[in-house]
């Protein structure tokens, strides 16, 4: 599942992730599960005519929060990167308020995605945020529920 949020120039993603990290592979805990929330740049395309519905792009997210798992309700694997390049993660930074209370870190970060994004979205952003952290949440609850058994591709991802 996947929530997506537009603003003028910037879009907020949910996604409840499941993958097995490919650097962990043939050591235990290589699954982790949780929740993936992005900014991200968007693009709308206004061709044809007054009419019709504009084409939105999503670009590569320029941060990434990570609230993974290696084991249901074991908030582990928590973490986020404040530098994305083409999509690319950069280095994780861990931050233990993140683990004692991912809602609530989640919160006071959407209060300061100015860096990541324009700034006519700003006040936008803040403006869903309970809604954004309500999303996490359920996401984050559906994730910690017994894991299903699953098989993963040849990135680590979880076959639909």
């Amino acid at each position: 599942m996947e929530r997506v949020w537009t603003f003028v120039d910037t879009a907020v993603t949910a996604t409840l992730v499941d993958f097995a990290d490919p650097a962990l592979a043939g050591e235990p805990d290589v699954r982790e599960r949780g929740v993936r929330l992005e900014v991200r740049p968007v693009r709308w395309s206004t061709t044809g005519s007054i009419y019709s519905s504009p084409a939105l792009t999503l670009g590569p997210a320029a941060v990434r929060v990570d609230l993974l798992e290696s084991a249901p309700g074991a908030a582990d694997r928590m973490h986020w990167h404040p530098r994305m390049s083409d999509g690319e993660p950069g280095d994780r930074t861990f931050d233990p308020a993140m683990v004692a209370d991912p809602a609530g870190w989640v919160r006071a970060w959407l209060g300061r995605v100015g860096e990541w994004c324009a700034a006519e979205d700003v006040p936008r952003i803040a403006a869903v945020g309970d809604e954004v952290v309500a999303v996490v949440e359920q996401l984050m609850t559906e994730a910690r529920r017994p894991w299903p058994d699953v098989e993963h591709d040849e990135r680590g991802l979880v076959v639909a």
